[in-house]
């Protein structure tokens, strides 16, 4: 019907939005170094306290991640490296969503539980890194 290839069109486009998307912000941080250039996003938090929020340094992270550059990239932001293959099952999950398939593996990545654990272990890392220098 007209309705179901309106709805495989919208969702095939909703996932070459989220795959266009990923691979824009992976090119981007390939190309430009975060630390080299003044232009890029700072932390406001850290601007203003000092302090690290759990994300700071993801940038750099990144950078020095599509660079091979793990040992660095972990210096850098070692929750983010570490919640890595987990984000990257997050946007599997998010693609496979329009498509139908992939329910059940879509409930189990997309557990509230686990993203609620996911944000208390970012608070936790967030806490960690200021008390002990990290």
């Amino acid at each position: 019907t007209t309705e179901a290839v309106t709805q495989k069109s919208s969702a095939t486009t909703y996932v070459l939005l989220i795959v266009t998307a990923a691979a824009a912000v992976l090119l981007f941080y390939a190309v430009i170094d975060p630390a080299r250039h003044q232009w890029i996003p700072k932390c406001p938090l850290h601007m203003l306290t000092g302090w690290e929020c759990p994300v700071c340094g993801t940038q750099r992270a990144l950078h020095a991640m599509l660079h091979g550059e793990v040992r660095q990239a972990f210096q850098h932001n070692a929750f983010f490296v570490c919640s890595l293959p987990y984000l990257a099952l997050l946007l599997i999950a998010e693609c496979l969503k329009p498509s139908g398939r992939g329910t059940r593996f879509i409930h189990i990545i997309q557990k509230p539980l686990y993203l609620q654990a996911f944000f208390v272990l970012a608070l936790l890392w967030g806490i960690i890194r200021n008390v002990f220098n990290l």
